[in-house]
Order: C-alpha cells, then structure tokens, then sequence
C-alpha cells in the first residue's frame, strides 16, 4: 500500500478543529449533567458522538497518523507525549464504554445507577478536556518540528468513514438547544 504525506500543520489544524467540536460536545455535556432533568435521549446521542468522532475519527487520526512518525522521528514511545496520549484515550474509551452501560441500565428502569452515571460522564467531560489541553499544549506544538507525516491512511477516508460531517453538524444542533457557546 503507498504511503500518502500528509502536512504536518494541516493535520494539526485539522486536529485543532476537531478539538473546537469536542470541547463544544462537553460543554453540552455539563449542560446536560447539571441539570436535574438527565435527558438521555441527548446523552445516549452524546456518547455515540464521543464513541463515533472522538474514538472513531479523531483519535484515528492521531493513532495512525501523527503518532507514528512522531515516534520514529521525534521520540521512543515509552514515557513519551505519545505514550501519554495514546494511555489517555483508552481512558476515554473505557469512560464511554461504562457510561453507555449505566445509560442502558437506566433507560431499562434501574434509577438507582443515576447518580454513578453523572459521576463518570462527569469524569469522561473532565477526562477530555484535561486531554485536550495537553495536546494543545505540549503535544501539537512540538509535532511543528516535522513538516509532513506518512500514513497509509488519509484524512479524508478516516473522516468519511466515521461520518465527520454528520456530527460536527449535531453537535451545532446540540449547542443550539442548550444554548452553548
């Protein structure tokens, strides 16, 4: 399979306005959370978004995209950014996985894990965030040092099979309805 180059502060700003979604994603979130009238409806939406373009697209994007050259080009995975980030999404996956267990749990009648969910969809929002902002930070901009990447997959395919744009839209639809900035 041929290797496609990628642009390195292309991917990064590509990555950046996937972070501008997300964090938008959490803001409804804490919306949601923080108020005493759960509804599941938006939450079970929100947790296929995390699992669908957070887990599916972004971090696909960064998996097997970014992270490999940086690697091979910046520095060893062990005790790395990488290694850090990559530890850090597993987290998620596993807050997003719990979540849509107790979300289930409490659709089916069993009110008594209320309370547990708002805790770890507490956890994954501050998880995510916390996470950005390190990429943001420390991980993006010392990935500026290489001006192109190689991958065997591309940007686009990764955003037309996780449906990118479907979600960027819902989540607009999502801020509108809470009335998040």
């Amino acid at each position: 399979m041929a290797r496609i180059r990628v642009n390195t502060p292309e991917l990064i700003n590509n990555l950046m306005m996937d972070h501008d979604v997300i964090l938008g994603a959490i803001k409804v979130l804490y919306s949601i959370i923080n108020n005493s009238n759960l509804n599941l409806g938006d939450v079970e939406e929100l947790l296929r978004f995390f699992g669908v373009f957070v887990d599916g697209c972004h971090h696909v994007k960064e998996e097997y995209i970014l992270f490999p050259t940086l690697n091979l080009s910046l520095f060893p995975f062990e005790n790395s950014p990488v290694y850090v980030m990559v530890s850090e999404h597993g987290v998620a996956r596993y807050l997003i996985r719990i979540s849509e267990e107790l979300l289930t749990r409490l659709k089916d009648g069993d009110v008594s894990v209320k309370d547990t969910l708002v805790d770890y969809l507490t956890l994954l929002a501050d998880h995510l965030s916390q996470h950005i902002d390190k990429e943001n930070k420390v991980l993006f901009p010392s990935s500026m040092d290489l001006s192109e990447v190689e991958s065997s997959r591309s940007v686009e395919d990764i955003e037309k099979n996780a449906d990118h744009s479907y979600w960027v839209s819902k989540v607009s639809e999502l801020k509108s309805k809470y009335g998040v900035k």
